[in-house]
């Protein structure tokens, strides 16, 4: 009787967790909506920080060079635009919020290919280090749309263990 529930019990814990292995198909096609970005250009109206417009540009170009494509894929141009920025104080800090619109421009004809907009919040405790904050967090969210690489800061761990 125990013989009995003892395998069932050994074949029931070695099938559970193979069962959650999930092997992909060989002739998947790629993404539809998957770009070779070649550059970015970030714009904003006279009212958002140069600060913000200039990080934003350059942690998107950084996501831009560091990504290689072992595929062929459309060539496209990114124009970024950043829309309205707000911040709102709170008890410690405050939040900073941004709202983005994207869109993806055919390298070829120059025609528009893909548009899209998100809005982005940060908190910041000091209202100084809001825009750096904010434009990381746009430059993520664009670099996880277009399946940029993102080089993330330098820090003690990977200085020494590259």
């Amino acid at each position: 009787m125990y013989r009995r529930l003892f395998r069932h019990f050994l074949v029931l814990s070695c099938v559970l967790p193979l069962m959650s292995f999930r092997m992909e198909q060989a002739g998947m096609p790629p993404e539809n909506l998957l770009y070779d970005v070649r550059s970015a250009i970030v714009t904003a109206q006279a009212d958002v920080s140069r600060q913000l417009v200039a990080e934003t540009d350059r942690l998107v170009d950084q996501a831009i060079h560091a990504t290689v494509r072992q595929v062929s894929l459309p060539r496209a141009i990114l124009a970024v635009r950043i829309d309205r920025t707000a911040y709102v104080p709170l008890v410690i800090g405050g939040r900073h919020e941004a709202r983005v619109r994207v869109e993806a421009i055919a390298v070829g004809n120059g025609e528009p290919i893909a548009d899209g907009g998100f809005k982005v919040s940060a908190f910041a405790l000091d209202r100084a280090n809001g825009d750096e904050i904010l434009a990381e967090r746009i430059a993520r969210r664009i670099a996880a749309e277009f399946r940029l690489r993102e080089q993330g800061r330098t820090t003690l761990a990977t200085a020494l263990f590259p």
